[in-house]
């Protein structure tokens, strides 16, 4: 039975400088089909409006702090508004996602601060920050945005919180107890049959698959960069190798859930796009700076045909409201088996020597 649950997001962060940011994660969010949330707009200066922002994190999930370039008013003791609602999230074990600037000081001046104070409280609190989380960095809306999906997605995986369901869709006891009974069959059910469903299709022995490689003509721009600005780029053109078995080991955990089509398309552009960048840095001095990756549209969707082919990943049979026309994503029982082969960490043996 599919609950429909949706989880409520905290966005937090300054707000007259990232005004397009917060847009662009909002939107994200809504497309996801959850619930954004943030108190940017009230005024946090009394008790009683600290207490309901205090409120509405508490009745959030799930909490994404964006940093740009300034640190935002402070309140009587001298602390940001968006460090407060972070500390109180860090209190309240909130699962954070934190989405850093990765070059503040690049910013233009009105979106950065100009005093030496304020600046040198946003860079410990970067610090804080970065020395608790894995931060994802951004530099672009359209990054932020995209990198916002596939956070979540992995955090959401790892994380699972309560949510939301609506009143009307919440089961009878009669019903949850003739879930469980159907549950416990097919349960039974499952240990009875076969592992055949572990094993590839037949009649893919003649598809590329495992260390077979896929080629992708892929662009980026390669900056010079200094303390203070990003030089003139120069465009590249490159093929960069992934051989399928790279491919479905990166995107794989993203889809132990059912992951839209949109959220897939970012896993595969990413894995390339980590390729390519290390491919144009080696041997580069480490001024240079990689940006601007486009990847065609056909080769993600060859990716995705591939995948489906060799019986690893497959579309989502989970029912949805009737305005929900997107496609899903998920792994199959091979998908899965196969992943854990890839992914999962293997005991290293030792071997001692007599004395």
């Amino acid at each position: 039975m599919n609950l429909e649950k949706r989880y409520q997001m905290f966005i937090s962060s300054t707000f007259r400088d990232l005004r397009d940011e917060r847009q662009a994660v909002l939107k994200a969010v809504l497309e996801m089909e959850h619930m954004p949330a943030g108190m940017e707009l009230f005024a946090a200066g009394d008790d009683s409006a600290w207490q309901l922002i205090r409120d509405v994190i508490d009745d959030s999930d799930y909490y994404v702090l964006i940093i740009g370039g300034r640190y935002g008013s402070l309140d009587e003791s001298g602390i940001g508004y968006t460090e407060k609602e972070y500390e109180y999230a860090i209190e309240t074990k909130k699962p954070v996602i934190p989405l850093l600037h990765e070059r503040p000081d690049n910013l233009p001046r009105d979106r950065t601060e100009t005093n030496e104070a304020s600046w040198g409280k946003l860079q410990k609190f970067r610090e804080r920050v970065e020395k608790k989380h894995t931060c994802v960095y951004w530099m672009t809306v359209d990054e932020l945005k995209a990198r916002v999906v596939t956070s979540l997605l992995s955090t959401m995986r790892r994380h699972p919180a309560v949510g939301w369901i609506r009143a009307d869709k919440v089961p009878s006891e009669d019903v949850l107890s003739e879930l469980l009974m159907l549950r416990r069959k097919i349960s039974e059910l499952e240990s009875e049959k076969s592992d055949g469903a572990l094993l590839p299709p037949k009649g893919v022995d003649g598809l590329q698959q495992g260390d077979d490689v896929f080629v992708s003509e892929v662009e980026y721009v390669l900056y010079v960069s200094s303390n203070v600005y990003l030089g003139e780029g120069v465009e590249h053109g490159v093929e960069t190798h992934l051989s399928w078995d790279q491919i479905f080991a990166a995107i794989a955990p993203g889809l132990i859930d059912d992951a839209p089509d949109a959220a897939l398309r970012v896993l595969i552009r990413e894995r390339f796009e980590a390729a390519t960048k290390v491919l144009a840095l080696k041997g580069k001095n480490k001024d240079k700076v990689f940006r601007k990756f486009k990847m065609p549209e056909r080769d993600i969707d060859t990716c995705i045909v591939q995948l489906r082919a060799l019986g690893l990943i497959r579309e989502s049979e989970r029912q949805r409201s009737v305005k929900d026309t997107k496609t899903y994503w998920r792994l199959t029982p091979h998908g899965d088996f196969r992943m854990t082969q890839l992914r999962a960490l293997r005991r290293v043996e030792v071997i001692r020597e007599e004395c």
